[in-house]
């Protein structure tokens, strides 16, 4: 292995935490966030969706910017985007900011993440072994250590300090590692628009691949953004004990996704996604209907109870993202940058729909029955396995 290769390694590794440190880092104070700003479950389901109004017009322009400009300058624009997004959420007046700044967040998120996988899946082509798991392992442990470090903040330092002095130090850390990635730039004859019609062949592959990577977000953003009230308004409990779940889920995925390389190399992808996706689910469901009913005269117990199954959870989701990634960049004659905005597209135009819908159950009924949507996507997320077949 060269030295270009190694640097780039390290920086996708370092990259890749910081992505997840920018997620982690302000989901865990959404309990505050809707508290003050006076939200219902339904008003933050709907502010959510600037996330998929966002992938949407990333779709549109991110697979053409790679072509023209490159991986490595479209990742320079997703780095000076996404601190707008941050610092309208931290100062938002009203939910409509909230879901502005979202959309500047979440595009760009976009900006980023899309030219680290391409960069990712070159490598892995050029070294023969996987690394893309691996690299979604250190996204989780970002997430987590934000999660982890941003509970001792709760009640201590406000949400908008906390979310600034996170996007200064994610900025600073991105655009100093960004010089050593490894570019991945178009010949001049691969630089003209690239036709990927939707219902042929190939594009049917692509919207196989969104909808298991709709499956798969749907289950991780609806343990993550409502697990802390999940805690706080189901089980009642309070401080930064709520965070609880969130850490055990991202504890679950980090675990899972260090060894996803090596099952996924070994046993292929469809068959990591589909025991992943049954086992987690099953074990989520059965611990959450445990703990909901235990709840009433063993309060720890049924803490702890709900803590493995979010746990077993975040393990059954780690793997099924970059799994789904593996079977689409492992697709003869696609072109990734087209092909990533597009699948994404998919996967996002469901996620628009089901924080909003987990809102509405709620608030019809109750969390708890809002939560089964998520657990039951995971399942169906281990069915659609099968599209690493359609080859």
């Amino acid at each position: 292995m060269d030295t270009q290769i190694k640097r780039s390694i390290f920086a996708l590794r370092l990259n890749f935490f910081f992505m997840g440190v920018l997620m982690g880092g302000w989901s865990t104070r959404i309990p505050e966030l809707k508290s003050a700003l006076h939200m219902s479950d339904a008003v933050l389901g709907r502010t959510l969706i600037g996330a998929s109004v966002a992938v949407f017009l990333a779709s549109r322009i991110i697979g053409k910017l790679i072509r023209e400009l490159g991986t490595k300058k479209v990742f320079y624009l997703g780095i000076f985007i996404f601190p707008i997004g941050y610092l309208l959420i931290a100062f938002a007046p009203n939910a409509f900011f909230v879901f502005l700044g979202i959309l500047a967040f979440v595009l760009g998120y976009m900006f980023l993440d899309n030219p680290l996988t391409i960069i990712t899946q070159a490598i892995e082509a050029q070294e023969d072994r996987k690394y893309l798991s691996g690299f979604h392992a250190f996204w989780s442990f970002g997430t987590l250590a934000a999660a982890f470090f941003g509970s001792f903040l709760i009640g201590r330092v406000r949400y908008s300090i906390h979310l600034t002095g996170l996007a200064i130090i994610v900025f600073t850390v991105l655009i100093l590692s960004a010089r050593a990635l490894e570019d991945k730039k178009s010949s001049d004859s691969q630089k003209s628009s690239i036709a990927l019609p939707w219902f042929s062949p190939m594009g049917r592959i692509v919207i196989a691949v969104g909808i298991g990577m709709m499956f798969s977000n749907s289950a991780e953003f609806g343990a993550t953004d409502w697990s802390a009230l999940f805690l706080r308004d189901v089980l009642a409990i309070s401080g930064s004990a709520y965070v609880g779940a969130y850490l055990a889920f991202e504890t679950g995925m980090i675990i899972s996704r260090f060894m996803g390389d090596k099952y996924i190399h070994k046993y292929g992808a469809a068959k990591v996604i589909k025991f992943s996706g049954m086992f987690g689910s099953t074990i989520w469901l059965v611990t959450m209907l445990i703990g909901v009913n235990i709840d009433h005269f063993n309060k720890p117990l049924a803490y702890v109870v709900i803590l493995v199954g979010y746990f077993v959870a975040g393990a059954g989701v780690g793997p099924l993202f970059p799994g789904f990634l593996t079977i689409l960049g492992n697709t003869p004659g696609i072109d990734m940058g087209t092909a990533l905005s597009r699948a994404f597209l998919v996967a996002m135009a469901g996620v628009a729909i089901i924080p909003a819908t987990i809102g509405f159950i709620s608030d019809a009924t109750n969390l708890t029955y809002g939560m089964l949507l998520p657990i039951a996507l995971l399942f169906m997320a281990g069915v659609l396995s099968r599209v690493g077949r359609i080859k």
